[in-house]
């Protein structure tokens, strides 16, 4: 019997190896396409300053330049390879689930992807705004001359952390569908949650601006919010059932 377990660890130690290099195969082969498309990938990213900002983007350092091309490149790649590894993800936990579980696995996926886009969206709808106010500061004698690095990793962080926010309410609704939190007790904790939320947002943004930092603490407060109005429907239907 012993032996049986011992074997079976080794059997899903091996599977897990085949499909963690599978996976790192299909993110080289994505940041490959990727690197192909960053030219046209940072033009897409610049616009918004073009459209919104009176000054100039700038390479300040000699590695710049391929700094802002790799980093452009591995988030296409992870994009571009993120529904192969999510295929190797389930080939390797999909024996294990029950059929009740993954009848519920593949809405749950589709809600976060739609949930992840939606943040990036309206990430990227806000963003000339915060940079007009950003670039309102340049007064007589003062241009804006901002570096193409930094501008990128701003514009990446935030539409990254915005598809990132935007799974709140999932994961709250999935802790009250499964009865291990009650709605109730995200509604009494509110001015706690939204102090921590204040707390992550001001650790997260990667200025020191209240603008970017309330960008964020704004959309988590109303989609806080927004799942506990969900969880009370899922809450009344169940009692109802």
């Amino acid at each position: 019997m012993s032996n049986e377990r011992v074997m079976g660890f080794w059997d899903h130690l091996d599977e897990l190896r085949k499909r963690i290099l599978r996976s790192l195969l299909f993110l080289v082969a994505g940041a490959v396409g990727g690197f192909l498309l960053a030219d046209r990938a940072r033009d897409f990213l610049m616009e918004p300053f073009h459209q919104s900002v009176k000054g100039t983007l700038s390479l300040l350092s000699p590695s710049d330049g391929f700094v802002i091309e790799i980093k452009i490149a591995l988030l296409l790649g992870t994009l571009i390879a993120s529904p192969f590894i999510a295929w190797q993800l389930y080939g390797f936990i999909g024996p294990a689930l029950r059929s009740k579980e993954k009848k519920w696995l593949f809405p749950i996926a589709m809600i976060a992807t739609l949930l992840f886009w939606g943040g990036v969206v309206f990430a990227w709808q806000i963003l000339p705004a915060a940079l007009e106010f950003l670039g309102s500061f340049a007064e007589m004698g003062i241009q804006n001359l901002w570096s193409l690095r930094s501008y990128i990793s701003l514009v990446l962080f935030l539409v990254i952390a915005f598809g990132v926010i935007f799974q709140l309410p999932l994961l709250m609704g999935v802790l009250m569908a499964t009865g291990l939190v009650k709605s109730e007790f995200f509604r009494k904790n509110r001015r706690y949650a939204i102090v921590i939320i204040f707390i992550l947002s001001a650790l997260a943004t990667p200025t020191t601006d209240m603008l970017t930092m309330m960008l964020m603490v704004m959309p988590m407060i109303v989609l806080y919010e927004v799942a506990i109005i969900v969880g009370r429907i899922i809450e009344r239907k169940r009692t109802a059932a």
